[in-house]
Protein backbone atom coordinates (compact mmCIF):
# COMPACT_ATOMS: atom_id res chain seq x y z
CA UNK A 1 0.00 0.00 0.00
CA UNK A 2 1.48 3.07 -1.02
CA UNK A 3 -0.20 6.53 0.64
CA UNK A 4 2.08 9.83 0.16
CA UNK A 5 1.59 13.01 2.29
CA UNK A 6 1.90 16.91 1.18
CA UNK A 7 2.47 18.25 4.03
CA UNK A 8 2.60 16.87 7.70
CA UNK A 9 -0.01 18.29 10.48
CA UNK A 10 1.01 17.58 14.11
CA UNK A 11 -2.58 16.09 14.70
CA UNK A 12 -3.56 14.46 11.61
CA UNK A 13 -6.98 13.52 12.67
CA UNK A 14 -7.64 17.59 13.33
CA UNK A 15 -6.37 18.69 9.67
CA UNK A 16 -8.27 16.20 7.59
CA UNK A 17 -6.82 18.14 4.24
CA UNK A 18 -3.11 16.45 4.46
CA UNK A 19 -3.02 14.26 2.53
CA UNK A 20 -2.26 14.52 -1.72
CA UNK A 21 -1.64 11.65 -4.48
CA UNK A 22 -3.29 8.68 -2.30
CA UNK A 23 -2.78 5.59 -4.57
CA UNK A 24 -3.69 2.07 -2.27
CA UNK A 25 -2.48 -0.49 -4.26
CA UNK A 26 -3.97 -4.34 -3.67
CA UNK A 27 -3.37 -7.62 -5.03
CA UNK A 28 -5.96 -7.30 -7.22
CA UNK A 29 -6.97 -3.70 -7.11
CA UNK A 30 -6.00 -0.01 -6.90
CA UNK A 31 -7.28 2.49 -5.17
CA UNK A 32 -6.12 5.84 -6.98
CA UNK A 33 -7.53 9.32 -8.19
CA UNK A 34 -9.66 9.37 -11.40
CA UNK A 35 -8.69 10.63 -14.94
CA UNK A 36 -10.29 13.13 -16.23
CA UNK A 37 -11.57 11.23 -19.01
CA UNK A 38 -13.36 8.55 -16.27
CA UNK A 39 -15.54 11.29 -14.89
CA UNK A 40 -18.22 11.27 -17.27
CA UNK A 41 -18.56 7.70 -16.82
CA UNK A 42 -18.40 8.13 -13.25
CA UNK A 43 -21.00 10.59 -13.49
CA UNK A 44 -23.91 8.25 -15.18
CA UNK A 45 -22.73 5.42 -12.63
CA UNK A 46 -23.99 7.70 -10.20
CA UNK A 47 -27.58 8.97 -11.97
CA UNK A 48 -28.14 5.45 -12.87
CA UNK A 49 -27.03 4.00 -9.28
CA UNK A 50 -30.31 1.86 -7.12
CA UNK A 51 -31.73 4.70 -4.94
CA UNK A 52 -30.98 2.03 -1.90
CA UNK A 53 -26.83 3.14 -2.27
CA UNK A 54 -27.28 6.37 -1.67
CA UNK A 55 -28.62 9.00 0.42
CA UNK A 56 -29.39 12.01 -1.95
CA UNK A 57 -28.08 12.28 -5.60
CA UNK A 58 -25.23 15.33 -5.80
CA UNK A 59 -25.44 18.34 -7.88
CA UNK A 60 -23.50 17.20 -11.49
CA UNK A 61 -20.94 19.63 -11.32
CA UNK A 62 -20.14 19.47 -7.87
CA UNK A 63 -19.70 15.58 -8.35
CA UNK A 64 -17.58 16.49 -11.13
CA UNK A 65 -15.52 19.03 -9.51
CA UNK A 66 -15.26 16.50 -6.69
CA UNK A 67 -13.65 13.40 -8.82
CA UNK A 68 -11.16 16.50 -10.66
CA UNK A 69 -9.99 16.79 -6.95
CA UNK A 70 -9.92 12.77 -6.50
CA UNK A 71 -6.69 11.24 -5.27
CA UNK A 72 -6.50 14.45 -2.50
CA UNK A 73 -8.14 13.80 0.82
CA UNK A 74 -9.50 17.94 1.54
CA UNK A 75 -11.65 18.68 4.05
CA UNK A 76 -12.44 15.22 5.04
CA UNK A 77 -13.57 14.14 1.26
CA UNK A 78 -11.69 11.87 -0.33
CA UNK A 79 -12.70 10.22 -3.87
CA UNK A 80 -11.07 7.08 -5.34
CA UNK A 81 -11.45 5.14 -8.17
CA UNK A 82 -11.32 1.57 -7.77
CA UNK A 83 -9.10 0.18 -10.36
CA UNK A 84 -9.15 -3.49 -11.61
CA UNK A 85 -6.63 -3.95 -14.23
CA UNK A 86 -6.71 -0.09 -15.22
CA UNK A 87 -10.14 0.09 -16.16
CA UNK A 88 -12.40 1.53 -13.06
CA UNK A 89 -15.06 -0.58 -11.38
CA UNK A 90 -16.08 1.75 -9.13
CA UNK A 91 -15.64 3.94 -6.08
CA UNK A 92 -14.60 4.58 -2.59
CA UNK A 93 -14.30 7.66 -0.35
CA UNK A 94 -14.91 9.73 2.49
CA UNK A 95 -17.44 12.21 3.03
CA UNK A 96 -18.95 14.65 5.83
CA UNK A 97 -22.20 14.04 6.32
CA UNK A 98 -24.87 16.69 5.42
CA UNK A 99 -25.21 18.39 9.11
CA UNK A 100 -23.90 15.94 11.33
CA UNK A 101 -20.18 16.49 12.53
CA UNK A 102 -17.60 13.93 12.99
CA UNK A 103 -15.56 13.68 15.99
CA UNK A 104 -11.97 14.05 14.98
CA UNK A 105 -10.03 10.68 13.86
CA UNK A 106 -14.18 9.26 13.18
CA UNK A 107 -14.10 9.29 9.16
CA UNK A 108 -17.79 7.98 6.84
CA UNK A 109 -17.21 5.72 4.53
CA UNK A 110 -18.76 4.94 0.94
CA UNK A 111 -18.87 2.66 -1.77
CA UNK A 112 -20.37 1.36 -4.99
CA UNK A 113 -19.31 -1.09 -7.47
CA UNK A 114 -20.26 -1.32 -10.72
CA UNK A 115 -22.77 -4.40 -11.51
CA UNK A 116 -20.76 -6.49 -13.53
CA UNK A 117 -18.08 -6.03 -11.10
CA UNK A 118 -20.13 -7.65 -7.99
CA UNK A 119 -20.09 -10.69 -5.95
CA UNK A 120 -16.41 -11.07 -7.01
CA UNK A 121 -14.63 -9.86 -3.55
CA UNK A 122 -13.77 -6.87 -4.99
CA UNK A 123 -16.06 -4.28 -2.64
CA UNK A 124 -14.55 -6.26 0.52
CA UNK A 125 -10.92 -6.25 -1.12
CA UNK A 126 -11.41 -2.08 -1.98
CA UNK A 127 -12.70 -2.04 1.88
CA UNK A 128 -10.29 -3.73 3.25
CA UNK A 129 -7.34 -1.34 1.93
CA UNK A 130 -9.23 1.59 2.60
CA UNK A 131 -9.75 1.02 5.86
CA UNK A 132 -6.05 -0.24 6.61
CA UNK A 133 -5.35 3.77 4.67
CA UNK A 134 -7.47 5.44 6.81
CA UNK A 135 -5.86 4.09 10.38
CA UNK A 136 -2.24 3.53 9.09
CA UNK A 137 -2.21 7.05 7.49
CA UNK A 138 -4.72 9.25 7.93
CA UNK A 139 -4.64 9.20 11.90
CA UNK A 140 -8.45 7.40 12.10
CA UNK A 141 -10.06 6.46 15.45
CA UNK A 142 -13.18 5.13 13.55
CA UNK A 143 -14.40 3.99 10.35
CA UNK A 144 -18.17 4.15 9.74
CA UNK A 145 -20.90 3.81 7.10
CA UNK A 146 -24.17 3.85 6.39
CA UNK A 147 -25.82 1.55 4.22
CA UNK A 148 -29.59 0.49 3.68
CA UNK A 149 -30.79 -2.23 5.64
CA UNK A 150 -31.87 -4.02 2.87
CA UNK A 151 -29.18 -3.96 1.28
CA UNK A 152 -27.67 -7.69 2.52
CA UNK A 153 -24.95 -7.30 -0.14
CA UNK A 154 -22.85 -4.64 1.70
CA UNK A 155 -23.72 -5.82 5.18
CA UNK A 156 -21.95 -9.24 4.13
CA UNK A 157 -18.81 -7.11 3.04
CA UNK A 158 -18.99 -5.03 6.01
CA UNK A 159 -19.56 -8.57 8.28
CA UNK A 160 -16.43 -9.75 6.53
CA UNK A 161 -14.28 -6.80 6.78
CA UNK A 162 -14.57 -7.02 10.72
CA UNK A 163 -16.53 -3.91 10.99
CA UNK A 164 -19.38 -4.64 13.15
CA UNK A 165 -23.12 -2.95 13.44
CA UNK A 166 -23.55 0.13 15.10
CA UNK A 167 -26.99 1.10 15.26
CA UNK A 168 -29.32 2.96 13.08
CA UNK A 169 -29.23 6.31 11.63
CA UNK A 170 -32.19 8.60 10.78
CA UNK A 171 -30.63 10.57 8.09
CA UNK A 172 -31.99 12.16 4.52
CA UNK A 173 -35.58 11.12 5.23
CA UNK A 174 -34.63 7.49 5.80
CA UNK A 175 -33.41 5.16 7.72
CA UNK A 176 -29.59 3.62 7.80
CA UNK A 177 -27.66 0.59 9.55
CA UNK A 178 -24.03 2.17 10.47
CA UNK A 179 -21.21 -0.48 10.30
CA UNK A 180 -18.22 0.53 12.30
CA UNK A 181 -14.62 0.15 13.10
CA UNK A 182 -12.76 1.09 15.89
CA UNK A 183 -8.51 1.35 16.21
CA UNK A 184 -8.63 -1.37 18.42
CA UNK A 185 -11.00 -3.49 17.04
CA UNK A 186 -8.81 -2.97 13.61
CA UNK A 187 -5.53 -3.47 15.65
CA UNK A 188 -7.12 -6.54 17.22
CA UNK A 189 -7.76 -8.23 13.37
CA UNK A 190 -4.33 -7.21 12.08
CA UNK A 191 -3.08 -9.10 14.92
CA UNK A 192 -4.51 -12.69 14.27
Amino acid sequence: MVGHRRKLASNVGEDRSVFGDVQITGSRLVLRAFRPAEIEAEWQAMVTADPMSIGVRPEEASFKARLLRSGRMLDGWLDLAIDLGGVPIGRIQTFVPRGRALPPGTFDVGIDLREAARGRGYGREALALFTNWLFEHAGAEVVEAPTDPANVAMRTVFDRVGWQQAGPLHELGREWVVYRITRPQWQAAAAR
